[in-house]
């Protein structure tokens, strides 16, 4: 091979390291440029949050390249709940919120120097491999939501499903609930969602649940949280947005009362 060609090779590979790799619900890989600015990261103790609408679409890829991301603000993810203390180089995590009429939106960039399956272990172990968690009650009016739908603590799995508990005491799929891709780049995720809000009257078995609309001023009970699990069968840290969540920092799978807030705003 002439020097020529090896040059060329070469910036084929530098290019093509430059990318990151989006692994979607079908298990499609395909690449993505999912670089974003570095913004101001602001951590809030009592997880009261600003959404800012967005005046374009979004689109939910696994990358953060739609307008909205570029400007709005990071909130940190690194209030650890459960687990010791959390080397840098393991885990760091941090979001970004959005919203229009139709769904609240999340980016969620994660470090985490190893990702376990959420599902690898079984449906019924689904909390203690890798997943983000997000809780949400959607009139903000608290309370005990373990096996109702007053609020929902969706576990979002790396494979792409939104997994929470229902009145009969299953654990099942909410898929519907909301649509989400991952993206990699090395240690690097992000997880990007678009959420339909669902009120306390939604019933499970229900073809004609209607999501409630979004409107400047509105508030919902809110937090989001990481489960990390470094293969050691079991969590072993969790890590949210809020200071404290309750009894043992654990009580947001049960009780709504402790979620933090989403205010939406122009």
């Amino acid at each position: 091979m002439n020097k020529t060609k090896i040059i060329q090779l070469l910036l084929v590979l530098i290019l093509i390291g430059c990318k990151s790799i989006i692994t979607n619900k079908s298990g499609t890989v395909t690449d993505c440029q999912a670089a974003t600015k570095i913004i101001q990261t602001l951590s809030i103790k009592d997880g009261l949050f600003k959404a800012k609408r967005s005046t374009s679409t979004i689109l939910i890829d696994g990358c953060s390249g739609d307008e909205v991301w570029k400007t709005n603000i990071w909130y940190s993810m690194n209030y650890n709940w459960m687990g010791k203390s959390i080397d840098s180089t393991d885990y760091q995590g941090r979001f970004k919120l959005a919203w229009d009429t139709e769904n609240l939106y999340i980016l969620v960039e994660i470090i985490d120097d190893y990702l376990h399956p959420t599902l690898e272990d079984g449906m019924e172990n689904y909390w203690k491999g890798d997943y983000v968690e997000v809780f949400i009650d959607e009139d903000m009016s608290g309370g005990n939501h373990k096996f109702n739908h007053q609020a929902f603590a969706y576990h979002v799995s790396t494979e792409g499903h939104a997994i929470d508990k229902n009145s009969l005491k299953e654990t099942v799929f909410l898929d519907d609930h909301i649509d989400v891709e991952r993206s990699q780049d090395g240690n690097r995720f992000l997880w990007e969602m678009a959420i339909k809000l669902y009120d306390k009257e939604f019933h499970e078995n229900s073809l004609t649940n209607i999501p409630v609309k979004i409107f400047n001023g509105k508030s919902i009970g809110f937090s989001v949280a990481y489960g990390d699990n470094d293969g050691n069968n079991s969590r072993e840290n969790f890590i949210g947005s809020k200071k404290t969540h309750g009894i043992n920092n654990d009580e947001g799978y049960v009780n709504s009362d402790v979620f933090g807030r989403i205010l939406f705003v122009e």
